[in-house]
This record gives structure tokens, C-alpha cells and sequence, in this order.
């Protein structure tokens, strides 16, 4: 009885990731042309296997509208971005599912027998219609229940279908194979190197142009590069929550070996949850929690970042949290006529890492395209760096949305990049 309910709580986590080759440096910026006039995605791309992206990118886990009026609101956003050539949109065969839905596949992955037929996939499917014609990177989810390559090439079929696409731009794992209900018992089953084969087999038979991971400390990127390699099979990206308040615990490190191997970075949290854009103020959250806009978790977590304290997800915060490092950024941002935000996305592309971040209105989409076209001059680079050091913590995520593991039900599976 308590493995059953262990084994339905874990799918929780799912509310809301030849010879070896031998290491390459990334060019900084690949231009295209293009018929899109007067936007700086045009010519500040980025080269990722065989594509070449805009060095931003926009995260979709947000676009899965409820109602009619969220629905026209998301393809106004999509349509927006991709006018002004941000046409790279990042998500996932899971994003989209309800809890509760994906219970009944949890058992199933016990041997029971019961329906498994709802993975999720409702933003894959939006993204059919919405994301037509731009570059879709999406990801498949370990789970216990997939045990054999031939699972990795079946969700990338299904993943094909719904997208509407013949085969998948970029194709990630969403995390290494952490999700382990029975650790408790002694048992662990790790099949990492079982997903790598079916990355391989996808590739070679055409589904996905290209393979990347996620959430992949140093050590385990480098692992599946080389048996990747053996295969003939390029390992092109490594997506991870990197930001100027998420440096430590090996996000930087990993970065940075990613670099050395020719594996490029795709950041997720560049804005750490729109702390870094200056705009979040304490009062207002809390506000938003009274109308029930934001979770009472997520919302307490962001306002220890902002005003110090203690608990949640965020630990503990010294009193004025983040300011210190708002005023070094808005400093630059006043200096070069940007905003907080732009000058954020731009430090992660100056570390050479794509930002992936979210957009729910088209104004966002503006602010996020004047981070492209100009990078920061080493010095603020440095001034940067130097404001982040000095504070005593790191972003670690808010609610239930952390940057080094997934909730399940029965805790928090956790990966770790060092």
C-alpha cells in the first residue's frame, strides 16, 4: 500500500526538464539572412548543431491557455516573436499535464493495470499551430516505467505528431534519471546510459535533428558526449538554470565545460523568476496571492529574495536579499540606455549560454529583443560579477520550482551539476 502511494504521489513532480569528439570553441554569433527587417534576432544567432538560433530563446511551459481569451493572448505572443525573429520556442511532453492526469500512468509503471495513454503533451500540440515554422526544441521525461531505447524513440514519435513536424529540431532529455521511487527500499535503477542509446537511435533514424540534455552537472555531460560519440551522434546542448544569482553549485563550472566541450548552454531562469528584472516588488506579490494569482509558497519565496528571511525553498536571505545586486545591474542598465532585464540576458549570453526565458505578453517580447545586437564590455561583465559574488546565496528557485530538482510526491528528487 504505501509503494502504491508513493508511486502515485511521485508523477506530481509533472504540474507545473565514432571517436570521441574532440572539444571545439563555439562561434560567438552566426548571422542569417533573413526577409524580417529591423530586429536584432535577425543577426545576433547563435550556432547550435546544425542550427542557427537567435541567442535568446522562449520557454513555453506558461503557454498552455485555459480559456478562449489566454488561448488568442498566447498566439498574439507567439506571432509577436517570431515577426521580430525570435523564432526559437523551448518545451516539453510533459508540459501541459495535470497531476491527478498522470497518476494513472505512475501505476502502470508498476506493472498495474491501468490506462497510461495521458502523458501530457498539450503544449507540444498548441505549439503545432502557434509555433509553426520557428525552430521547436522539446524534451523527453525519464521515467521508471521507460525502460528500454525504443521508449526514447516512441515519445519522440509522439512528441513529432503532436508538434505536427516530420521530425524534431532539437530533442532533450529533460533531466538525468533521478526519479527513483523505491530509493527508499535500496532500490535504485539508473538507466542514463539506456536513454542516451535511444537519443542515438532517434537521430539516426531521422525523427530528431539534433540531441541535447538537461540539468547535466560537468562530469555526466562529458559522460554521454563520449557515448554519443561512439555512435556517430553529436550531444549539440545542455540546458541548465543559470542566472547573475545562480552561479554557485556548479552552474558556472558546468557552463564552462560545456564550452570546452563544444557543448552549448541553454539557460532557463536567466531572470530568476523576474528578480532580476527589477519589477517584482513584495507588496505586490503578496497582493497577487490574495487574489489568487500567485501560489502562497511561490510568492513567500520571492519575497525572502527581495527583503531577507528565512524557510521555503529560497533558505535563508539576508535582510535587503537581492538589492545590492539590482543596483549593480540597473547601474549598467542606465549606463547603456537598457533595461535591468536586457542587461541580465545579455551577461548570460556574454558567458556563452543561450537565455531561454518566458513570455506571456508582447511587451515582454519587446524588452527581451533589446538584449540583442550589443554585448557588455568585459569591464561590466566584471562589475557584474563582482555585485554577485558578494552575496552570500544563491538562487535556488521559489514554491515548488527549484533549479536543482523536481518534487515528486514524496519529496524532492535532486540532481546535482558539481
Amino acid at each position: 500500500g504505501k509503494c502504491l502511494v508513493m508511486a502515485a504521489g511521485f508523477l506530481l513532480q509533472f504540474a507545473s526538464a565514432p571517436a570521441v569528439v574532440a572539444p571545439r570553441r563555439h562561434p560567438a554569433v552566426v548571422g542569417r539572412a533573413s526577409t524580417i527587417g529591423g530586429t536584432p534576432a535577425v543577426t545576433d544567432r547563435t550556432a547550435v548543431g546544425t542550427l542557427s538560433l537567435p541567442s535568446l530563446g522562449i520557454g513555453t511551459i506558461a503557454w498552455n491557455g485555459k480559456t478562449e481569451e489566454d488561448k488568442a493572448r498566447i498566439a498574439g505572443v507567439a506571432a509577436a516573436a517570431q515577426a521580430r525573429g525570435l523564432d526559437f520556442f523551448d518545451t516539453a511532453e510533459r508540459y501541459g499535464a495535470s497531476p491527478l492526469s498522470l497518476i494513472p500512468a505512475a501505476l502502470a509503471g508498476l506493472g498495474l493495470p491501468v490506462d497510461k495513454s495521458y502523458l501530457g503533451g498539450d503544449c507540444e500540440s498548441n505549439l503545432a499551430e502557434w509555433g509553426r515554422g520557428a525552430t521547436v526544441a522539446t524534451k523527453f521525461t525519464p521515467t521508471p516505467w521507460r525502460r528500454q531505447a525504443s521508449d526514447v524513440v516512441d515519445a519522440a514519435r509522439g512528441s513529432c505528431e503532436r508538434l505536427g513536424v516530420d521530425s524534431i529540431d532539437l530533442y532533450q532529455l529533460h533531466m538525468p534519471d533521478i526519479i527513483q521511487p523505491f530509493r527508499a527500499f535500496g532500490v535504485v535503477d539508473r538507466k542514463d546510459e539506456i536513454y542516451w542509446d535511444g537519443l542515438a537511435e532517434a537521430y539516426k533514424s531521422g525523427l530528431v535533428r539534433n540531441v541535447g540534455v538537461s540539468n547535466y552537472g560537468g562530469a555526466l555531460l562529458e559522460r554521454a558526449q563520449e557515448h554519443l560519440a561512439r555512435q556517430g551522434v553529436p550531444l549539440v546542448s545542455n540546458q541548465i538554470a543559470f542566472n547573475l544569482l545562480c552561479r554557485r553549485e556548479g552552474s558556472l563550472a558546468t557552463l564552462e565545460k560545456g564550452n570546452e566541450l563544444g557543448v552549448r548552454t541553454l539557460a532557463y531562469y536567466p531572470l530568476a523568476m523576474g528578480l532580476l528584472t527589477g519589477k517584482l516588488a513584495a507588496r505586490n506579490l503578496r497582493q497577487a496571492v490574495l487574489e489568487k494569482r500567485v501560489s502562497p509558497q511561490r510568492a513567500a519565496d520571492l519575497c525572502r529574495y527581495l527583503e531577507g528571511g528565512s524557510g521555503g525553498t529560497a533558505g535563508d536571505i539576508p535582510r535587503n536579499g537581492v538589492l545590492p545586486l539590482l543596483e549593480a545591474v540597473s547601474d549598467v542598465a542606465a549606463a547603456r540606455s537598457k533595461t535591468p532585464a536586457q542587461v541580465a540576458l545579455n551577461w548570460v549570453m556574454c558567458k556563452g549560454a543561450i537565455p531561454v526565458g518566458g513570455a506571456s505578453s508582447v511587451s515582454q517580447v519587446e524588452d527581451n529583443l533589446g538584449a540583442l545586437g550589443w554585448r557588455l564590455e568585459p569591464s561590466e561583465v566584471g562589475q557584474l560579477d563582482a555585485a554577485a559574488d558578494d552575496l552570500p546565496f544563491d538562487f535556488k528557485g521559489a514554491g515548488f520550482q527549484t533549479t536543482d530538482s523536481k518534487f515528486v510526491g514524496y519529496g524532492f528528487e535532486r540532481w546535482v551539476l558539481n
